[in-house]
This record gives C-alpha cells, sequence and structure tokens, in this order.
C-alpha cells in the first residue's frame, strides 16, 4: 500500500505532473491501481473489502504526502513570497480583478488553502477505495472465484 500511495503522492509534488490529478485523481487511482496489481500478486484471491481498504489506504497514503508537503509549504509562506504569487497569478491570468488578487494576499487564503488541502485528502481516500474496487474487477484472474 505504501508502494502505491507513496509513488502516487510523490508524483502529485512536482509541477506538472500534479496536474493530472485534475483529471480524475489520475496518480491516486494508478497508486490504487498498483497496490491492489501488488496484493493480488500474493494472493490472488482478494476479496473486495481487501481491495477497497487497499485502494483507500493508498489513497490516504498518496493524499498524505501531498498533503503534508502543502501543509508545510503554506506555513512557511512569508507575505512577501504570497505577494510575489500574487503577481505571478496577474501576469497569469491578467482578467484577475484587484479584488480576487488582493484575497488572494490575505490571512484567510491560507485557511482556504488548508481547508482545501483537506478536502483532497478525503477525496483522495475515496477515489482511492473506487480505484481499489475497480483494479481488482479488472485486474482478476481468469477462472477466479467471485466474492
Amino acid at each position: 500500500m505504501l508502494i502505491g500511495g507513496g509513488a502516487s503522492g510523490i508524483l502529485s509534488i512536482f509541477p506538472g505532473l500534479n496536474l493530472l490529478n485534475l483529471f480524475f485523481m489520475t496518480w491516486i487511482v494508478l497508486g490504487a491501481g498498483l497496490t491492489v496489481h501488488l496484493l493480488y500478486r500474493q494472493n490472488p484471491s482478494l476479496g473486495r473489502g481487501d481491495a477497497l481498504l487497499a485502494g483507500a489506504l493508498s489513497g490516504l497514503a498518496g493524499g498524505g504526502v501531498f498533503s503534508l508537503v502543502g501543509i508545510v509549504t503554506m506555513i512557511g509562506m512569508t507575505q512577501e513570497k504570497l505577494d510575489a504569487m500574487v503577481e505571478s497569478a496577474r501576469a497569469l491570468a491578467p482578467f484577475l480583478a484587484d479584488g480576487q488578487a488582493e484575497a488572494m494576499a490575505s490571512g484567510p487564503f491560507k485557511a482556504m488553502m488548508v481547508i482545501a488541502i483537506g478536502l483532497f485528502l478525503l477525496l483522495a481516500i475515496v477515489a482511492g477505495a473506487i480505484a481499489g474496487l475497480a483494479a481488482r474487477r479488472i485486474l482478476r484472474p481468469a477462472g477466479s472465484e467471485r466474492r
């Protein structure tokens, strides 16, 4: 579980690659699939509950790595870094109104980001669990009994 979840968490950290999590939590789903695949290699009679739990724990591990890095980054963010981020946002998205850009530099923005990171962690667990069940269905060896 740590291999699939850790791999998905690490891939979720890298800029650019992390954007794939915007599309159905791609890295979390693939990490859960890898976890179930590795479990099937050890136990071909893997049950639904086991796949569900393995996927959820993989999602927790992957989302946990991403969340931990996100929280540490938010805690270490100074007002100067926040202002620089706002300027970068304005350069990339000139349609941002001054009020929107200023809201990004405010203290409540950090709190909103921490809440968003927590929500991501919960969604990663759910996505991992669903992916674990799907991977069990897809990867089930031919002729194995259904449970």
